[in-house]
């Protein structure tokens, strides 16, 4: 909700009125709160005052705010220190490799690539998943392999010119090759979650809520394409991604655009 000095107020009154010790968990909440209204000296300030350094959740926070900010120093200071408290786990490799790629500095993303590599990481593959008369049908980005794929990309088009009549605009910043502007448009619109729509929308009774499970946080675009579909279709669409539930309804989130 970005309020900040209510949480603040809130976290202090833990221990000076309720004589309650804040977890770890406490901690990473104020961080949360802090960067994601993008006041990172105060964030760098509290981990120092706090000696919260060694602990992973707490970059994994940062790491996560500086890539909504676009904030490449501490992003990739967050991430260095995750690569030495947790070397094996990708996320913290993919979050740099992505804020390398949102300001072009593909290079970087090469040696982010090579170096997970040498490690033998692997990047967890992105998948959404969606019931449909009783069967789970899973998807990933680009997927051309289900049986009902020409009427799936068929009504992806046609969401795609109503929404532009609308004035959706994509985020191609989301799209994180070295494509050219088309290329990102076209990637976008077959994001796993959009092809699980697809499916639904064809395949589910009119006025049905949606429901799709996606293993890997929803990206922005992905964010606002649903709530602009959730208001030219009349649909309700639920989806429950790696963070939390998003429900999508006359084209707002439940989650305020924060997630």
């Amino acid at each position: 909700m970005g309020l900040v000095e209510e949480g603040k107020k809130h976290f202090e009154s833990m221990s000076k009125v309720y004589g309650i010790t804040p977890s770890l968990e406490h901690y990473a909440c104020v961080v949360n709160i802090l960067s994601r209204a993008g006041q990172f000296d105060e964030v760098e300030a509290f981990i120092k005052e706090q000696k919260l350094s060694t602990h992973a959740l707490i970059w994994e926070t940062v790491l996560g705010a500086c890539k909504l900010h676009g904030n490449l120093d501490l992003g990739e200071t967050a991430a260095r220190k995750l690569f030495e408290l947790q070397p094996k786990e990708d996320s913290a490799y993919v979050f740099l490799s992505n804020i390398f790629a949102s300001k072009g500095r593909w290079d970087d993303v090469q040696k982010i690539r090579v170096l997970m590599s040498e490690e033998g990481i692997k990047k967890e593959p992105g998948c959404s998943w969606v019931g449909v008369d009783g069967q789970v049908h899973v998807f990933v980005s680009q997927d051309g392999s289900h049986p009902k794929t020409e009427q799936i990309y068929a009504k992806l088009q046609d969401l795609k010119q109503r929404l532009s009549f609308s004035g959706y605009i994509p985020k191609t910043e989301n799209v994180l090759h070295n494509i050219s502007s088309r290329e990102k448009i076209e990637h976008l619109w077959h994001h796993s979650e959009r092809l699980a729509l697809g499916l639904a929308l064809i395949s589910a009774s009119p006025g049905m809520p949606i429901r799709i499970f996606k293993n890997l946080r929803i990206c922005e675009d992905c964010h606002e394409v649903m709530k602009v579909i959730s208001y030219v279709t009349s649909r309700e669409i639920v989806i429950r991604d790696f963070k939390r539930f998003h429900h999508f309804k006359l084209g707002s989130c439940s989650c305020q655009d924060s997630w």
